[in-house]
């Protein structure tokens, strides 16, 4: 097994800075609204060019499972990729995070991934070298990894993020990360921020926003 150095809290932090970054710039363009979402306690990333992955965040644990479609290894059971790991991860990784990884096989529907981390009480691991996890899937969380003003300035290059949209996602970030569990309305003012008359567009924001618990003032 290889530690990876990241800890459970900034993971989190960067998987919700990228959803609010998508959130507002999905109203700019709709036909990336099923690169970022969440389900519970789940987040969903992908690059609709043939990554994907998924991380549970479970109050004990933390896994992720990546699935690289381009990636050279060939299909082995999803759960050899966390050889090694306590049970429980195992068990959290059958019942919520391969679910969003199904593949066909044979003819049988079966998780398909090319790689995978947990994270618990004595660190951070993967059964891949860092280069490794990055190359067969784990590339689509670089961001998320990384301190979070080299992360907004990226997301901003990615998307082309105005000014006015830059200061609406710093706003709703710091209000999600002080009280994660707290409720945020985006006011007009702020809603007007995102700088979209597109009605699909809006939509999807509308529901992006929403995954993350932030409702629209209405």
């Amino acid at each position: 097994m290889k530690k990876l150095n990241w800890q459970r809290e900034h993971l989190w932090g960067g998987c919700i800075l990228a959803s609010m970054a998508h959130a507002i710039m999905v109203a700019h363009y709709p036909e990336l609204s099923n690169e970022h979402s969440w389900d519970d306690i789940n987040y969903n990333v992908q690059d609709s060019s043939g990554a994907r992955g998924t991380i549970t965040f479970n109050p004990n644990y933390v896994v992720g499972a990546f699935r690289n479609e381009f990636s050279e290894r060939e299909y082995i059971d999803a759960l050899d990729y966390f050889n090694g790991a306590p049970k429980e991860v195992n068990q959290l990784a059958v019942n919520e995070t391969l679910q969003y990884l199904l593949d066909e096989i044979d003819g049988d529907t079966v998780p398909v991934i090319t790689t995978a981390f947990w994270e618990g009480d004595v660190g951070t691991y993967s059964n891949d070298s860092f280069e490794d996890f990055i190359e067969n899937g784990g590339f689509l969380i670089e961001s998320q990894t990384k301190d979070i003003e080299t992360a907004i300035n990226e997301w901003k290059e990615y998307y082309d993020m105005s000014d006015s949209q830059i200061n609406l996602l710093y706003s709703i970030f710091e209000r999600k990360i002080s009280n994660p569990s707290g409720e945020i309305i985006l006011m007009d003012s702020e809603i007007k921020m995102i700088q979209s008359d597109d009605e699909e567009g809006l939509n999807e924001s509308r529901i992006s926003f929403a995954e993350l618990g932030i409702k629209w003032e209405m």
